[in-house]
């Protein structure tokens, strides 16, 4: 049967079909904003929207810590609400079953089932977006630990560094992420607002993907900033494969619109402060390939296991 998926992240809230095969037949996305209650409200009208005869159940991805199986979403730094119950909530309003977890862990579903990191055992799903989410996958199947496993974006990198929403401060996602690639852009911009990143962005939103063609296109502080961000993606990235020994590092969202300057850095810097490099197997880091949908997909993919299993 078909299934639904659903990503709710700090921006966006972005809603697939999935065919029987696991294909996309059709998708839709809304800006996130509003009460927990009208998120949740957002949600249903967009299953009500995507709804087929043959849809058989609903999965949904939340930025933050959902409590697993029970569906119950208890905090994030980037959704607004504490202690929803998701799962009973949606069930109640769409008459389907509905399986919820963390957005990262959806993606990881994505590409392991058919990304990047398919054929492999062990590995790691980073998606940059608002924050950092990693979904990590252990003997083939997502690892969720009690069920928090996997916040990567809030390992402490700096002591005493920049303010993160979480409440904390130095935490990875503050020194790269795509809220940190706008920031960046936004102060060289204003820096030298007739340069070359200004030129590109003219009166659009600064994002990574601007701060990648610019440092492209020779601009120094651009070029200087997507580095500073890849050393310190890298050396996160040698933490989790220092704990995890995984096969590949997926680096999806933000980070793929930066471009290869970004995760070539990070490569780099990777293999330089991770702990006996040289007797490693060589550190993997590649590109997801299930792009901006990938959390959504997962989430259909979870919906349509979870129903199955039940």
């Amino acid at each position: 049967m078909a299934s639904i998926g659903i990503d709710i992240g700090g921006t966006a809230i972005k809603a697939v079909r999935l065919g029987a095969d696991g294909a996309i037949e059709q998708d839709d996305e809304v800006p996130y904003s509003g009460s927990p209650e009208e998120m949740i409200e957002q949600v249903a009208d967009l299953v009500t929207s995507l709804r087929g005869p043959a849809t058989g159940s609903v999965g949904i991805g939340m930025a933050g810590l959902v409590r697993w199986p029970e569906g119950l979403f208890g905090w994030g730094p980037h959704v607004r609400g504490e202690n929803l119950a998701i799962r009973d909530r949606l069930e109640e309003l769409l008459a389907l079953p509905v399986a919820v977890d963390n957005d990262a862990n959806c993606a990881a579903l994505a590409e392991l089932t058919t990304g990047a990191a398919m054929g492999t055992r062990n590995a790691v799903v980073m998606t940059l977006g608002t924050g950092i989410g990693a979904g990590i996958i252990a003997d083939g199947a997502i690892y969720r630990g009690g069920s928090f496993a996997g916040e990567a974006g809030h390992m402490t990198m700096v002591p005493d560094g920049d303010p993160c929403d979480c409440g904390r401060s130095g935490c990875w996602e503050t020194l790269v992420a795509g809220r940190r690639f706008g920031e960046d852009a936004r102060r060289i911009m204003s820096s030298d607002p007739s340069g070359i990143l200004a030129t590109i962005v003219g009166g659009a939103e600064p994002n990574g993907s601007f701060l990648g063609i610019a440092a492209a296109a020779g601009d120094v502080a651009a070029r200087d900033a997507v580095v500073e961000a890849g050393r310190w993606l890298g050396r996160g990235v040698a933490n989790l494969v220092a704990i995890l020994d995984p096969e590949v590092i997926v680096v999806g969202g933000a980070a793929v619109a930066v471009g290869d300057l970004l995760l070539d850095t990070a490569r780099d810097e990777a293999v330089r402060f991770v702990e006996g490099a040289s007797h490693r197997q060589p550190i993997r880091i590649e590109v997801a390939q299930c792009g901006p949908r990938a959390g959504a997909i997962g989430a259909g993919l979870l919906a349509a296991q979870s129903a199955l299993a039940r």
